[in-house]
């Protein structure tokens, strides 16, 4: 496939500087390395022929060579032409995206034809070019680091995901983002399809491609039921995510505590001492999933799965017990925005936990957000993913928040996270009014903020 590669180095380089300022260094001081992985190992965009691999026919930089001149013999070495890209405004504002946008155009018009437009940047005025790539029959690939508009994503036909970025092209951190806490075993990567099409799972035994190993027998057991380990709960709590995250539908209670039965009998054969499935499900506490009652109970994800017109208030049990006012716009927010559904007491859980971790320890964003999750069940029995934990520490930054410098307290997190939710909104082309922004401000910190 003839592909053309444009790098938008100021955006990217900056955006994982506040990521994991090692993950920038390495991608502005090695890009031969990520680009070996770009073209070797990378999926290529749909549709392709069997067996096609990537050829970067271009390859272009461009650079702020005021700010980042160190940079330049890197990518002069790994075969690039570098566009020198100064500050046009006081406020330090280039005119890279012009440039960008008038070379891929050119590029349209050139007698050897590109298949594929590969753009590094996380910039959405790059959205209408995508959109006219696509109207001229190219596939667009994007690298978008941080938190790229819903429109763009929809513009491009393969996204690169920033933890496959760091961990497979950087050879860096986050490697571990899902695995749960206290899990012991290889991470379990789960694929995020964008396509509309899906298939109802565990109605058979290939409903999902993941696999977990069966726990170990002790030979020195008695036979039957037995309690389970620290590591067996982690380990059973992502595989109910990935299970109701594989299903485009509420999934049915019967079938996901048949098929944790097929997986662990012997743990499972009481429940772990509850006697029940909900009962045991409810000890899990597992974060963003809920239990609906009706046809013999359904778990689901309110942001992912539609209720039906069941509000999650119905259940004494829920998380959201309390704060059904706050549902309805909370979900709405999420669902527009990807950020993660918690309930307020549990989104509380976390931001306290985080504020603990950071009196602890330095800040670095894969083992601060390990240690968070750690501390969420250690100190409140909540079990939260990584990715959502992952989500909000990357929201603070976004919005300018610097870890490690005297002002990690709850009260600035919280103040940090909900204008940060609010500009995703805004970028979403929602305007929340007064009333919208209260029950915003009371889900994220309650009376934190008020």
């Amino acid at each position: 496939m003839k592909s053309a590669l444009f790098v938008d180095f100021d955006n990217v380089y900056s955006q994982l500087r506040q990521l994991q300022p090692d993950a920038a260094e390495r991608f502005a001081r090695h890009p031969s390395e990520w680009m070996g992985w770009l073209t070797g190992s990378l999926a290529l965009p749909e549709p392709h022929e069997e067996g096609e691999r990537r050829r970067l026919l271009v390859r272009r930089c461009y650079l702020n060579p005021n700010w980042y001149q160190n940079y330049r013999h890197a990518f002069l070495r790994a075969g690039f032409e570098i566009v020198d890209c100064p500050p046009v405004t006081s406020q330090g504002k280039t005119s890279t995206d012009i440039h960008m946008v008038l070379d891929i155009v050119d590029l349209l018009q050139h007698e050897t034809r590109c298949d594929e437009f590969i753009v590094f940047s996380a910039d959405a005025d790059f959205t209408p070019v995508l959109r006219k790539l696509r109207r001229y029959d190219r596939r667009t690939t994007v690298l978008a680091i941080g938190y790229p508009s819903a429109a763009y994503q929809a513009s491009a036909d393969l996204l690169i995901d920033e933890r496959l970025f760091l961990r497979e092209a950087l050879g860096l951190g986050l490697a571990n983002a899902d695995v749960p806490p206290g899990h012991n075993g290889q991470a379990t990567e789960v694929k995020e399809s964008r396509s509309t099409e899906s298939k109802p799972v565990l109605a058979e035994s290939k409903a999902t491609s993941s696999t977990v190993a069966m726990p170990k027998a002790d030979p020195s057991s008695k036979a039957g039921p037995r309690l389970a380990t620290p590591d067996e709960l982690s380990e059973i709590a992502g595989r109910l995510w990935t299970f109701v995250d594989e299903s485009p539908l509420p999934v049915s209670s019967g079938l996901l505590a048949s098929r944790l039965r097929q997986e662990y009998p012997e743990i499972l054969e009481n429940w772990n001492g509850l006697g029940t499935f909900k009962a045991f499900f409810r000890s899990l506490r597992l974060s963003r999933l809920l239990w609906l009652s009706g046809s013999g109970g359904r778990v689901l994800d309110p942001s992912r799965h539609e209720l039906e017109g069941a509000l999650p208030e119905q259940e004494p049990e829920s998380p959201w017990s309390g704060a059904e006012d706050l549902f309805p716009v909370a979900r709405e927010v999420c669902v527009l925005t990807g950020a993660p559904l918690l309930a307020p007491k549990d989104l509380r859980s976390v931001m306290g936990a985080l504020v603990q971790v950071l009196t602890k320890q330095e800040f670095k964003l894969p083992t601060t957000v390990q240690a968070v999750c750690r501390q969420c069940i250690e100190s409140e029995g909540l079990r939260v993913r990584p990715r959502d934990v992952n989500f909000l520490v990357r929201g603070m930054q976004m919005n300018g928040h610097v870890f490690g410098q005297g002002a990690d307290d709850e009260t600035t997190l919280a103040s940090r996270l909900f204008n940060q939710v609010l500009f995703l909104c805004e970028r979403e082309q929602k305007v929340p009014d007064h009333n919208e922004v209260g029950r915003i401000r009371t889900w994220i910190s309650g009376a934190t903020l008020a």
